[in-house]
C-alpha cells in the first residue's frame, strides 16, 4: 500500500514539473516571438555565424544587440551587424566585453543585392515625434512656445535610400505668427552611405526649421576610437504654410560647418569643436561638452560668432511608450529620440541652423564601441 502511493506521489510531482517546464517552454517561445517583431530586413548566416538586422524602436543600439541574442535559436550566431536604412554601420562580437570592427565594403554589397531581392522587409512604420520651440524671459508672457506633434512615416526606395513624410498637428503657438492650421511635416529624401569608416548622408527636400533645399554630411569615424572630424554643407532657402498654400523664398543660405571630436570613456563624455558659416551668413565657432547616459544625452555648449556670443543646453530622451501596436506587417510607435536645444539670442540669429532627420555626429555616437561596453 505504502509503495502505491509513493509511486502515484512520484506520478505527480513528475507530471507538476512537466507542466512547468512545458509552461516556461511556451512563454519562452511567446517571448521571442514578440522580440522578433522587434527586428527588420533580418538576414541570417549561419556559416559565419552572422546576424544582420535593423531595430528602429529604441535609440540605444544596445537593446538591439541584446533583444537580438535572446530572439535567436541558433546559438552559433556571434556576430551582430546592426543597419541604419538599410546599411550595415559595423560588426560587434558579445562577450565579456563588446568588439567592434569596420565592415569591408564586400560584405555591404552583398546586403545591398539581399535589398533589391526582397524590398519589403520593412514594416509600414508610423510613429509621433513632438515638435516644441520656446522664448524665455519675456516680462510680459515669461513663456513663448509653439508646440505641435508630427505623425511620420518612411519608405525605403533603395538600400540606404527613404523618403520621410508625414503630417503636423499644431497644437498652441504664441511664439510667432505661423498659423495653427494641419499641414505636411517635413518632407524629404535621405541617402545613406558607409565605406569603411567613412560615413555619408544626402537630404534633398523640406527640412525642420523651415529650411528647404540640399544638405551634405561627411564623417571620419572609427566606432572604436576615440578621435572623429566632419563636414557639413548646404544650400537652402526659407519656406513656410500661410493658409491656402506653401511659400518658398529663394535659396540663397550657404551653410559650411567642419568639426572635431574626441570621445573620453570614463566618464562618457564626448569634446567637440566646430566652426565656419552658419544660417544668416553668421560665421563664427562652437565648443560643446556631452554627456551620454544609458537613454539620455545632455549637452552643453558655448559660441562665439560675427552676430554675437551665447551658451546654452541641449538634450535627446525616447519618447515613452515607444511600441504602442505591432504586427507583422505594420506598426505604430512614439519617436525613438526627442531632441531640443536652448540658447538666449532673442532674435539676433547667433550660429542658427537647421536639422534633418539626423546628424551624423549624433547618430554614430550611439554606436561607439566603448558606450555601448560602459553599460554592461
Amino acid at each position: 500500500m505504502l509503495t502505491k502511493i509513493t509511486k502515484l506521489a512520484l506520478t505527480a510531482l513528475l507530471s507538476i514539473l512537466f507542466l512547468q517546464v512545458k509552461g516556461q517552454s511556451e512563454l519562452s517561445e511567446n517571448k521571442r516571438a514578440s522580440l522578433w517583431r522587434n527586428f527588420e530586413n533580418v538576414t541570417l548566416d549561419s556559416i559565419k555565424g552572422r546576424a544582420i538586422y535593423e531595430q528602429r524602436l529604441d535609440r540605444n543600439p544596445l537593446y538591439g544587440l541584446l533583444e537580438m541574442r535572446k530572439a535567436l535559436r541558433d546559438s552559433s550566431v556571434i556576430e551582430y551587424l546592426p543597419m541604419f536604412q538599410g546599411v550595415i554601420l559595423g560588426q560587434y562580437k558579445l562577450g565579456n566585453t563588446i568588439r567592434f570592427r569596420s565592415l569591408p565594403d564586400e560584405d555591404r554589397k552583398l546586403q545591398r543585392q539581399r535589398f533589391f531581392q526582397e524590398p519589403k522587409r520593412y514594416k509600414f512604420d508610423f510613429w509621433l515625434q513632438p515638435i516644441f520651440a520656446a522664448n524665455f524671459g519675456n516680462r510680459m508672457k515669461p513663456i513663448q512656445s509653439n508646440t505641435s506633434i508630427l505623425l511620420q512615416t518612411q519608405f525605403h526606395l533603395w538600400q540606404g535610400l527613404v523618403l520621410n513624410a508625414g503630417i503636423l498637428f499644431p497644437i498652441t503657438n504664441d511664439l510667432d505668427n505661423r498659423p495653427k492650421i494641419i499641414r505636411p511635416a517635413p518632407f524629404f529624401l535621405n541617402q545613406f552611405y558607409a565605406s569603411g569608416k567613412h560615413f555619408f548622408s544626402a537630404s534633398l527636400g523640406y527640412f525642420y526649421n523651415d529650411q528647404y533645399g540640399f544638405n551634405f554630411q561627411y564623417r571620419n569615424a572609427d566606432l572604436s576610437l576615440p578621435l572623429s572630424f566632419g563636414f557639413e554643407g548646404s544650400l537652402t532657402g526659407k519656406y513656410n504654410y500661410p493658409r491656402g498654400g506653401i511659400y518658398a523664398g529663394p535659396i540663397d543660405q550657404l551653410l559650411a560647418i567642419a568639426d572635431i571630436s574626441y570621445r573620453l570613456n570614463r566618464p562618457d563624455v564626448t569634446l567637440k569643436l566646430s566652426g565656419g558659416q552658419y544660417l544668416w551668413k553668421d560665421r563664427g565657432v562652437r565648443f560643446e561638452f556631452i554627456r551620454q547616459f544609458t537613454n539620455v544625452e545632455i549637452g552643453l555648449y558655448a559660441m562665439k560668432t560675427k552676430n554675437g556670443s551665447t551658451a546654452g543646453f541641449n538634450f535627446a530622451i525616447p519618447i515613452p511608450p515607444g511600441k504602442i501596436i505591432q504586427g507583422a506587417k505594420a506598426r505604430f510607435r512614439t519617436t525613438d529620440e526627442f531632441r531640443w536645444e536652448y540658447s538666449y539670442t532673442r532674435g539676433f540669429q547667433i550660429g542658427e541652423r537647421y536639422r534633418t532627420g539626423y546628424q551624423l555626429d549624433q547618430k554614430l555616437r550611439q554606436y561607439h564601441v566603448n558606450y555601448l561596453n560602459s553599460q554592461r
